[in-house]
Parts: structure tokens; C-alpha cells; sequence
């Protein structure tokens, strides 16, 4: 319910984008009408599998029939993560009472990867964290059949997500289960290679668009010698890693369950996108979080039968920190639990006042900000159009500022599409769109509404 009412609040308040829940929902709503998912915000002819591979998304396509609307999608994602708190909390209630127990589910539901991942849109990552969540919990309690059963489904997740199954292969493998140790090794290096070599290129015109994230003129051994100098010239990824670290006091390093976490950290950090080390409202951190608790739950649960010290005040050390964690991330600008993030004010009033003008059926150019609002009911490119799309309608909000990209690997990816245009390129638009054809329907504190209304000269 909380994330429910949390992640409705904010589509509400127009905090939700184009980018990506537009995205998203464009693509599982022509999987719920048998049609190729092509998602117009990212271009006329882009294949949503030639964007990332996530074919696990059609599993949402009959909800999204009985319910359309970006509100599907979003209730979705707060039920799949909160299902990945039960694996956790039983676990944990199962070694280490109910009163810790508990402390440390709220701990889980509250950590901050977790409120990041709430605090932007719908991603497909949603489906990770609980297979993730049940997996864990299954390898802690060695119960190897049922760890490969949630794990194998990762691989219909997302393109990276086969790194997190070699991991937990291995973790099988130095467990003495040979045969589906290896299997997984296998299939995940085998099934990250298929996807981004041959699937997402055929759907993407023989290319894959995230490789303008990796240095061109390094190999993975350069990118292995070059990794260390790369933490101290970004220091954000230093920041990553100490977070990661403190959320669970450290302790659950004592435990090669949290070495499942380490492939897919890395290629974030190899990155040259500095949103793949972020801390806040991101995504990323989502798939982390049942690695780390319920290594930290392992971690506990030796540490009670060990009556010295120093082991003791670890314990209790490490039991704290996640909690205290959680209480202060609810301060953030993205936590689920900050008040701001729920405050209705007469500019979001404006926004969809000037959003329901616009007819259903209509093809629409949308801000970002604006975008979600539409794609259960309208044709809708990203404004301003960046392909040339003819467009009926244009609605954007001047008051939201786009950043530019910030390195020379997201130019490139704004090149091609990518990245949403900036604040200027959008005023630039707007300035143009009498010439085009367009007059001006509405106005209301910054949002602005033009309709098509002669041909363009």
C-alpha cells in the first residue's frame, strides 16, 4: 500500500516522465494489443527489444488490457518489490527472531535502493528483485533446486542480468553443486552475449546503443588495469561503494553470498555514464539490495552462536546501521516517506488541466514530464520531435528543466536519440511552432497547449 499510494502520488503530481514510464508503457501496451512493440517517444521505428531485452514485460500485458494506463504499470512494480520483502522477513524472523527479524524486513523495504527505484517511474528491473529476493533466500537455506528455478528467469529480465546468474552459478559451484554451478556460469555469460550481439542488433538496425557507455578504445583488460584510477577521477562511484558498504555495517562482506553483487556493480562502474553511479533516484540499486540483506542475514546468524566481544558489538552494529539508513534516506528529495513528495500545488493542477484538452486517439508531442500522461490514449513523440514525426497536438511544461548530457558518450546517445532534449532546444521549438502551423489552445502557469491548425507554409 505504501508503495502503491507513494508511486500513484507522484504520477499525479506530473513527476513522472516520458523517460522512462512513457517508454514502458508504449511498449507493454502494444504487447496487450499483439503488435510489435514499437515506442514512438524514442523514434518512429524503434523496437523496444532493440532497446533492452526484457520479454518478461509481457507478462503484464493482460493486466494492462483490463486496466490501460501508465497507473498499471506502477502498481505493478509496487507489487512485485513489495513480494520480494516476504523471502526476506521470513528468513530473517526464521535465524534470527522475530523482533530483529522484523527490524531488518522494514530495514530491506525502506533501504534506500529500494526507495530510489520507487522514486523513478517503471522499470523493468522491477521483476529482478523479487526473483533475486526468493533466489537468495533459497541458496542461504540450500535449497539448490529452487535457487536455479528463481534464478534462470533473470535472464528474461534485462541484457546485463545474465551476469547476476554466472555469479550465482559460481556461488553453486564453490557450494560443491557442480552440474548447476556450471549450467549457470554458462548460461549467463552465453545469454548476455546472445542478446547483445545478435538480439538487440537485429531489432536495432545491426547495432547495440548502450556500447556508446563503454570506452571504444579499451578492451575489458584495459577497462580491468584502468578501473582503480578510475574510482579516485570520479568520486561518486567511491560514494556508491561506501554506501553499499555502511548499509549493512560492513558485515555482509564476511559472506561470499555478497560476491553475487560484484559483476553487475562493476559493469555499472566501468560505465562512462555518471548516472550509472548514482545513489538517489535511480534504478540500479534495486537489484542490490536482496544480495546485501540477506548476505547480512547469513552474517547474523553465524555471529549469534559466537559469544565473543567484539562479535557482539558487530552484531548489534550491523543490525542498526540498515535501519538507521532507511530513516535517513526518507529525507531525500526522492523518499517515499518525505512529505514534499505528495504536496499538490496549482502548477500540477495546471498540467493536467491543459493534458485532459487534449482528445483521445490524437498524435501528440509531449514533454517529458507530460509524456505518461498520455501514451495509454494518444500516438506520443517526445517534444520537441527529433525525427521529423507530424504531430496535431504539442504540449509541453516550460517550467521543467531538462539538463544537457554530461559527457561525450551521452552526446553521442543524444545523437542518436537517446536523451531528451534540453530546456533551450524545447523554448527553440516553441518559438518555431507558429511558423509550423500551430496556435496556441491554452496556457496555465508555465504549461503550455498548441494544436495544428493550417498546414505549414
Amino acid at each position: 500500500m505504501l508503495y502503491t499510494g507513494f508511486s500513484l502520488r507522484r504520477h499525479y503530481l506530473l513527476r513522472t516522465s516520458g523517460y522512462d514510464l512513457g517508454i514502458f508503457e508504449q511498449a507493454v501496451r502494444a504487447y496487450s494489443r499483439f503488435q510489435a512493440p514499437i515506442i514512438p517517444l524514442k523514434g518512429p521505428d524503434v523496437h523496444v527489444l532493440g532497446d533492452h531485452f526484457h520479454p518478461i514485460l509481457v507478462t503484464l500485458a493482460p493486466f494492462y488490457r483490463i486496466w490501460p494506463g501508465a497507473q498499471t504499470l506502477l502498481v505493478a512494480q509496487a507489487l512485485l518489490i513489495a513480494l520480494s520483502i516476504v523471502p526476506v522477513a521470513r528468513l530473517a524472523v526464521a535465524r534470527l527472531g522475530v523482533g530483529v527479524g522484523l527490524w531488518l524486513a522494514a530495514s530491506y523495504a525502506l533501504s534506500w535502493g529500494i526507495q530510489g527505484a520507487l522514486g523513478f517511474d517503471f522499470h523493468e528491473i522491477a521483476f529482478a528483485v523479487p526473483l533475486l529476493a526468493f533466489a537468495m533466500a533459497a541458496l542461504v537455506e540450500r535449497r539448490w533446486r529452487a535457487a536455479v528455478a528463481w534464478t534462470l528467469p533473470l535472464l528474461l529480465v534485462k541484457e546485463d542480468m545474465g551476469l547476476i546468474v554466472a555469479a550465482i552459478g559460481g556461488y553453486l559451484l564453490w557450494r560443491g553443486r557442480r552440474r548447476a554451478g556450471a549450467a549457470l556460469i554458462a548460461a549467463g555469460p552465453a545469454a548476455v552475449v546472445l542478446t547483445v550481439k545478435v538480439i538487440l542488433p537485429f531489432f536495432n538496425d545491426g547495432r547495440f546503443s548502450y556500447s556508446v557507455y563503454l570506452d571504444p578504445d579499451k578492451d575489458l583488460w584495459s577497462l580491468a588495469l584502468s578501473f582503480p584510477g578510475g574510482l579516485i577521477e570520479h568520486p561518486r562511484k567511491l560514494v556508491l561503494l561506501a554506501l553499499l558498504l555502511l548499509l549493512t555495517g560492513g558485515a555482509a562482506v564476511r559472506t561470499p553470498l555478497a560476491l553475487i553483487a560484484v559483476p553487475v556493480l562493476l559493469s555499472r562502474l566501468v560505465s562512462t555514464n555518471p548516472v550509472h553511479w548514482e545513489v538517489g533516484r535511480v534504478h540500479y540499486n534495486a537489484v542490490l539490495m536482496p544480495i546485501l540483506f540477506v548476505a547480512l542475514i547469513e552474517v547474523l546468524s553465524a555471529m549469534t552462536a559466537d559469544g565473543r566481544l567484539r562479535m557482539r558489538l558487530w552484531r548489534r552494529t550491523a543490525i542498526v546501521f540498515p535501519g538507521v539508513f532507511a530513516l535517513m534516506m526518507h529525507l531525500t528529495p526522492w523518499g517515499i516517506t518525505n512529505p514534499d513528495n505528495y504536496a499538490d500545488t496549482p502548477h500540477f493542477a495546471a498540467g493536467r488541466r491543459l493534458l485532459a484538452m487534449v482528445p483521445d486517439g490524437a498524435a501528440v508531442a509531449a514533454g517529458n514530464s507530460l509524456a505518461p500522461h498520455l501514451t495509454g490514449r494518444c500516438r506520443v513523440v517526445i517534444f520537441p520531435p527529433s525525427h521529423g514525426e507530424r504531430v496535431d497536438w504539442v504540449v509541453t511544461d516550460t517550467q521543467v528543466r531538462t539538463v544537457a548530457p554530461k559527457s561525450v558518450d551521452q552526446v553521442s546517445a543524444a545523437r542518436a536519440g537517446l536523451w531528451p532534449p534540453t530546456s533551450e532546444q524545447v523554448h527553440a521549438a516553441l518559438r518555431a511552432l507558429p511558423s509550423q502551423g500551430f496556435a496556441k489552445v491554452a496556457e496555465d502557469d508555465g504549461v503550455v497547449l498548441y494544436r495544428r491548425t493550417a498546414a505549414a507554409p
